[in-house]
């Protein structure tokens, strides 16, 4: 999402980007900072910079900066809720362009999910004509009508399933069992789970957060893609089960479980292992982009000797704690190791505030409650009540309850929570 990037872009001013948003491509030193411009006029508030987003989201060329500007500006009007933004998406939704077409899908389903009017029979015909190009331009479009829950694409859609791209393929049959068509349909996409790929995995945990089938929460929390994005989809089954009359206890055991991220506990594929038994060794292993090499790489180092273990935290700590992936396994195997003298890392990682540390946090709270570090309790406490980010506050309720001993007494009440 693009608030990752507001602390990044956040040298920009606001007036200094309106003005780069206006002025020709040929007058400035780099005109890269356009679109760097519109990302950061997201965060923006301003009728100004409003305007602004809207004048560069309109159609600018062929030019490769300008293409990129207007996918960003797009891109940005998601995060700007107005029935001008609205109605300059969905003009999107014509281009030819797929990656406005995209921009523009995605923007549809963040501006209905902040609660403006939409008319379902504009926007079903809107996307349904969008509904060809590249696979990535369909699933985009096929992820924008199962989101907004629009019912007319039905036939559409259904022209998609066996298609011979697995990502477009997915997408479709998350959009036809969320509009009541047989559980069975998503068998293909729950054997992605267990894909060696993992742009695989990755698709069909979302495809199956789309879905909406509380069933498959399970098998969400134990595949090896990333947390956060188990996450998305955990936390909305999640939510599913329980209005669907699913015991609060085993819904939240399984919250549990996704927080705790302990790797042992993974439907790992292969035995993928270090090039040499080394901290180096080990440390590549679980920087890699593929995460089940990751988690394969964090459940070896947890078999490990303590003295093998804390050399690898301490080099990982020193040396590779920017990379965002790299910090929150570090959270994660102090916790999970049980290395007490390591844990003021934990109070620094609860400590970043950044979007892209966000993961951080919720992996140090957990281990606080691990590690019993009793004197963090009233940090875990504020977590709990004011934080705006459901995973966070659950994962902060999860340490208190470990703190206090509660945590299989206070499942259900923790579940009820997230009504």
């Amino acid at each position: 999402m693009a608030e990752r990037f507001d602390s990044l872009f956040g040298w920009l001013d606001e007036q200094e980007a309106i003005q780069v948003l206006h002025s020709p491509t040929a007058n400035l030193p780099n005109p890269g900072l356009q679109y760097v411009a519109a990302t950061r006029l997201g965060a923006a508030s301003s009728p100004e910079s409003l305007n602004a987003l809207l004048a560069a989201s309109a159609w600018r060329g062929h030019g490769i900066n300008e293409r990129l500007t207007r996918r960003k500006a797009l891109e940005a009007l998601g995060r700007r809720p107005d029935p001008r933004s609205v109605a300059r998406v969905v003009e999107a939704l014509g281009s030819s362009d797929a990656g406005a077409v995209v921009s523009a899908a995605n923007s549809l389903s963040r501006l209905w999910a902040a609660g403006q009017t939409m008319d379902p029979h504009q926007l079903t015909e809107a996307l349904v004509g969008a509904l060809h190009g590249p696979g990535t331009q369909q699933r985009a479009v096929i992820q924008c009508l199962t989101r907004l829950e629009l019912h007319g694409a039905r036939t559409a859609v259904e022209g998609c399933i066996n298609h011979p791209d697995r990502l477009l393929d997915g997408a479709a049959r998350a959009y036809l069992v969320r509009q009541g068509g047989p559980g069975t349909l998503l068998q293909p996409v729950l054997s992605r789970l267990q894909d060696p790929e993992a742009g695989q995995r990755r698709t069909a945990v979302i495809d199956l957060g789309l879905a909406g089938q509380p069933e498959h929460l399970a098998a969400v929390v134990h595949t090896p893609t990333s947390m956060p994005l188990r996450a998305l989809t955990a936390f909305s089954l999640a939510r599913r089960a329980l209005a669907n009359g699913h015991p609060p206890a085993p819904v939240a055991t399984l919250l549990d479980e996704l927080c705790h991220d302990d790797p042992r506990r993974l439907q790992l594929i292969g035995q993928p292992e270090p090039t040499d038994n080394t901290p180096a060794g080990w440390i590549r292993l679980l920087l890699q982009r593929d995460e089940n090499c990751q988690y394969s790489a964090a459940a070896g180092i947890l078999q490990l000797s303590g003295t093998s273990q804390v050399a690898i935290l301490e080099q990982l700590h020193h040396h590779h704690s920017s990379d965002y992936g790299g910090h929150y396994m570090l959270m994660r195997l102090v916790g999970l190791g049980g290395h007490h003298g390591r844990s003021a890392w934990l109070k620094q990682g609860l400590e970043q505030t950044a979007p892209q540390y966000r993961k951080s946090r919720i992996a140090a709270a957990v281990a606080m409650g691990e590690l019993a570090l009793t004197d963090h309790r009233d940090a875990l406490q504020a977590l709990q009540d004011v934080s705006q980010e459901e995973q966070l506050r659950w994962a902060a309720a999860m340490g208190l309850a470990l703190l206090q001993g509660q945590a299989q007494a206070s499942l259900a009440l923790r579940a009820r929570a997230l009504g």
